[in-house]
């Protein structure tokens, strides 16, 4: 599992929205601004009846295997498009300019099925509050606990 810990910043009809600070080691990285992580990034999330409040913090967390596949649909295709388009290219003797254009419409093709591939429900990463005890909500002052 891939955990990462945020803070809710807002609560509605079961549904959290959690705000996700960027991690420690962007700071020094000089590719954090094109990556998405040099801001906060929020997420909302399906909770109902969990008991959490505004100010809570939370640990999310995303199935690691799922995330390694749509990665691996989303980055493969169209590796895979650009490769046949140059061999396709390739065997049918085109010159450097024509490999170049075959390779780059195979690659495009790839970007395309890659897209609609990934939008099927198996390689769809669901992210979900985890039941962590260690991240149990806080009790309320309006919460006893008995022992």
């Amino acid at each position: 599992m891939m955990r990462r810990s945020g803070r809710v910043s807002a609560t509605d009809d079961g549904q959290l929205v959690v705000r996700f600070e960027r991690a420690a080691a962007c700071g020094s990285c000089h590719a954090a601004k094109v990556c998405g992580t040099a801001s906060t990034t929020e997420l909302v999330l399906n909770a109902p009846g969990c008991g959490h409040r505004a100010g809570d913090e939370v640990l999310v967390e995303i199935d690691t295997a799922t995330a390694f596949r749509a990665l691996a649909v989303t980055h493969m295709l169209p590796l895979f498009g650009l490769l046949a388009g140059m061999a396709l290219a390739s065997l049918i003797q085109l010159t450097d300019a024509g490999i170049a254009g075959l390779s780059f419409a195979g690659m495009g093709l790839g970007f395309i099925l890659s897209r609609r591939v990934a939008r099927h429900p198996a390689l769809q990463t669901a992210p979900r509050l985890s039941p962590d005890p260690t991240n149990a909500p806080p009790a309320s002052d309006h919460q006893e606990l008995h022992r």
